[in-house]
């Protein structure tokens, strides 16, 4: 059966929250990735509304979430989703995230571990891994306020096109999207090196009390490999391989499945 979504808003001390919200029972908040909304967890949603009290809020700054001129880090989002669960009365939830939602989840738990009775997570950004260096030069250098990355980019288009130059397309992509999201590309990539390592939990995970359910696709990409792994120096931390890549995406009923089996089990 599919249940009315509701909607949602409330003004917090640092900006308007917009949040979907389905079901009733056990309270799961699902945060979405870097370059979405609420509304990728639509699919997962629509699984787990028969069993859950499910709310799926657009971060500050994404989505229909107010965009105020602030200067956003995953400390700032963490902020906000405390005031936010303290504001709906919310005492103890499961987080399930993905990419940055990830980080944030991850990020509350080792401030709020009493909140938390269990934490899924996919693709979790927030950890220093082989390759995020690389993707934190070029993301800073492409959005620089002296714009001569772009510039060059952007003049060696017609001869990419010309050409087919499949990378260059693809990288002419990313940087519209980066533009289109300054929130996450803030959080990722366009902050002073010392903020960005002040916010990554990797050596903070030990500490991370909650059990946490990661779970990955038996065809994501390295990287994506890379930051499961460094997840598990959690004590209470259990790897999910689920068929596929972009679980989100691809296998939105297996994901749910999954949350459905941890929170019973956790019962």
């Amino acid at each position: 059966m599919t249940l009315p979504i509701r909607n949602g808003r409330i003004r917090l001390p640092q900006g308007q929250i917009f949040w979907r919200e389905v079901g009733q029972g056990i309270p799961i908040v699902l945060l979405h990735g870097t370059w979405g909304d609420g509304g990728d967890w639509l699919a997962v949603v629509d699984e787990l509304s028969d069993y859950y009290h499910c709310l799926v809020p657009d971060l500050l700054g994404f989505g229909d979430s107010e965009r105020p001129r602030r200067h956003y880090s995953v400390g700032l989002e963490v902020e906000c989703l405390a005031d936010w669960l303290e504001a709906l009365k919310l005492r103890r939830v499961y987080l399930v995230g993905v990419g940055i939602g990830a980080w944030v989840a991850a990020g509350f738990a080792l401030r709020h571990e009493d909140a938390v009775q269990g934490l899924v997570l996919l693709a979790p950004e927030g950890v220093k891994v082989a390759g995020a260096d690389r993707r934190w030069r070029g993301g800073r250098s492409l959005l620089s306020p002296i714009p001569l990355a772009r510039w060059l980019l952007s003049l060696l288009m017609p001869v990419a096109k010309l050409l087919g130059w499949r990378g260059m397309l693809a990288l002419r992509q990313r940087v519209n999207l980066w533009r289109r999201s300054p929130a996450a590309s803030q959080i990722l990539f366009n902050r002073r090196p010392v903020e960005i390592q002040s916010d990554l939990v990797g050596d903070r995970l030990p500490w991370l009390k909650p059990p946490l359910l990661l779970l990955q696709g038996e065809a994501d990409d390295d990287l994506i490999a890379a930051q499961i792994r460094a997840y598990t120096d959690a004590p209470r931390a259990k790897v999910q391989a689920l068929p596929g890549q972009d679980l989100l995406q691809t296998a939105p009923e297996a994901v749910a499945q999954s949350i459905r089996a941890f929170v019973r089990s956790d019962r």
